[in-house]
């Protein structure tokens, strides 16, 4: 699984999107639906629990274990836009990475399932 880098504090992370860190989330975060997840991170505190869980889950991916918790990355994480900003799309794309999936259909590139079953949820006939 592809993991997105992340630079906080001085110190690099690697986020991963998994089946364990949506399980963490729906743990973590009240009122947690998976098909509302970006919500969350416009959330200052979700995003921060988001980051968390996720850097578990990637560090966890490229052989190492978190050694930071909520209370690191609260005060290592400024507040300044530009930062939060930057985060945001971090998340952002560990989430889309975790969510992609790949077919053999002949097609090339990867295709998207999750996000088809959710656009044909949103339309009437879906």
């Amino acid at each position: 699984m592809k993991t997105t880098p992340l630079k906080i504090g001085g110190r690099s992370f690697s986020l991963a999107f998994t089946l364990d860190a949506m399980c963490e989330m729906e743990d973590a975060i009240p009122d947690f639906n998976v098909s509302k997840i970006s919500d969350f991170v416009r959330s200052p505190r979700g995003l921060k629990t988001m980051v968390r869980i996720m850097a578990g889950q990637g560090e966890l991916l490229e052989g190492r274990i978190l050694d930071v918790d909520d209370a690191w990355f609260g005060t290592h994480i400024t507040p300044a836009p530009a930062q939060i900003a930057q985060i945001q799309i971090a998340v952002l794309q560990a989430l889309s990475a975790g969510m992609a999936m790949e077919t053999n259909d002949g097609e090339s590139g990867e295709k998207d399932l999750v996000l088809e079953e959710l656009k044909k949820k949103e339309t009437p006939a879906g």
